[in-house]
C-alpha cells in the first residue's frame, strides 16, 4: 500500500554489502545442492561450462531486482523447500547476521508497506525488528531465499497472511512495496448504512469503511490485499478512529485552520501543519510510511473536508 523509497546512493550501498554479505555462504549453500538432481535447473542457470558458479549470475540472484527475479524464475522453476532445507538454514544465518538488521535500519521501514497499520521499527540492540515477508515465497523459490529485493520488511499479521501465496502466478499479481505506488488511485471511503448520514458529523457507527480502486491497472493488486491480507476487513475495525477524523473535519474548518496559523504563526509553515496536528498523523503522501493509519487519515479527511469549505 506505502512505497518503500529508497535514495539511489543507499540503494548501490546496500547491494554491495548484501553480496558481500551473503556471497560465500550462499555459495557454499549452492554448490551443496547442485549435486543433486533436484536442482538440475539451478546448475544449468548458475554454473558456467566449467561446471563453476558465474558470479554475475550469483549477483542477480542475491542482488537483482523483481525483473531480474522474475526471470531467474523463468529459467529455474519451482523449486519446494524441504525440511532442514540448506536454503532455509543460509536465511536462518542471514536473519541472525549483523547485516540483516543494519539493512532494516538503512531501509527505516517505520511502518508496514504493506497495509500501513503497525509499526516495524528496527532496535538492533534490543533485537526488536519487522519480519521479512519473501515476495516470491522461499517455499516455493527457496534459492530466493536471501535475495534482497525478495525481502519485504513487513508486521507479523501481513506476513503470516501472505506466507505461501504464489505471486509469480499472474492472477496473484500483488503490491510490490519496492517498485508500487497506488498513492491516490486506490483510497478509503466511507458509505452509509440504513441512510443514517448522522455519521456525516462522527456522532454514528452506522457506516462502512471500503477501499476503492479507481485505477483498473491496479484492480488486481488491489483484489488480492483485500483477499490474502484481509486489508479492507481489518480497516473496518477501525470505526472509532474514522469517527474522530470525521468529527474534527468538521470542527477545524477551514476558518478555524486559517486561525490557528495566524494565532501560531512560528508552529505552522502551512495548512498541512495544522492538519497534521489536528490528527497527530502525516497528511503528506511521501510521510505516510512514518506513521500508521496515515493513508486512512488522508483519504478520509479529503473525503470529509468538503465541510470545511
Amino acid at each position: 500500500m506505502i512505497k518503500i523509497n529508497i535514495e539511489e546512493k543507499s540503494k548501490e550501498t546496500i547491494q554491495i554489502e548484501h553480496f558481500k554479505d551473503t556471497k560465500i555462504r550462499a555459495t557454499k549453500t549452492i554448490e551443496q545442492l547442485i549435486q543433486l538432481p533436484k536442482y538440475k535447473k539451478l546448475k544449468n542457470y548458475i554454473c558456467d561450462l566449467s561446471g563453476n558458479i558465474d558470479e554475475a549470475k550469483l549477483k542477480k540472484l542475491l542482488t537483482g531486482r523483481k525483473s531480474d527475479l522474475i526471470e531467474i524464475i523463468n529459467t529455474i522453476g519451482i523449486i519446494k523447500l524441504d525440511k532442514k532445507d540448506p536454503f532455509e538454514a543460509l536465511y536462518t544465518n542471514f536473519t541472525n547476521r549483523v547485516w540483516s538488521k543494519t539493512l532494516l535500519e538503512i531501509l527505516n521501514i517505520r511502518v508496514c508497506p504493506y497495509c500501513n497499520r503497525q509499526y516495524t521499527f528496527t532496535l538492533k540492540s534490543d533485537g526488536i525488528r519487522p519480519q521479512f515477508d519473501h515476495f516470491f515465497p522461499k517455499s516455493l523459490f527457496s534459492y530466493l531465499s536471501v535475495s534482497l529485493y525478495n525481502l519485504i520488511p513487513s508486521c507479523s499479521i501481513c506476513n503470516s497472511k501472505k506466507q505461501d501465496l504464489d505471486t509469480y502466478n499472474s492472477t496473484n499479481d500483488f503490491y510490490y512495496p519496492y517498485e508500487d505506488e497506488f498513492g491516490l488511485d486506490v483510497v478509503f471511503q466511507t458509505s452509509t448504512i440504513d441512510n443514517d448520514f448522522l455519521y456525516w458529523t462522527g456522532l454514528s457507527n452506522n457506516f462502512d469503511i471500503k477501499l476503492v480502486c479507481k485505477n483498473k491497472k491496479h484492480n488486481c493488486k488491489v483484489d488480492n490485499l483485500k483477499k490474502h491480507l484481509k486489508i479492507e476487513l481489518l480497516y473496518k475495525q477501525h470505526k472509532d478512529y474514522v469517527r474522530d477524523i470525521i468529527r474534527n473535519a468538521v470542527i477545524y474548518n477551514g476558518s478555524r485552520i486559517d486561525e490557528l496559523m495566524a494565532e501560531f504563526p512560528d508552529l505552522f509553515q502551512s495548512r498541512n501543519d495544522v492538519i497534521n496536528t489536528i490528527f497527530m498523523n502525516n497528511y503528506d503522501q511521501e510521510s505516510w510510511g512514518n506513521r500508521p493509519l496515515s493513508k486512512l487519515t488522508h483519504d478520509i479527511y479529503k473525503e470529509f473536508k468538503i465541510f470545511t469549505k
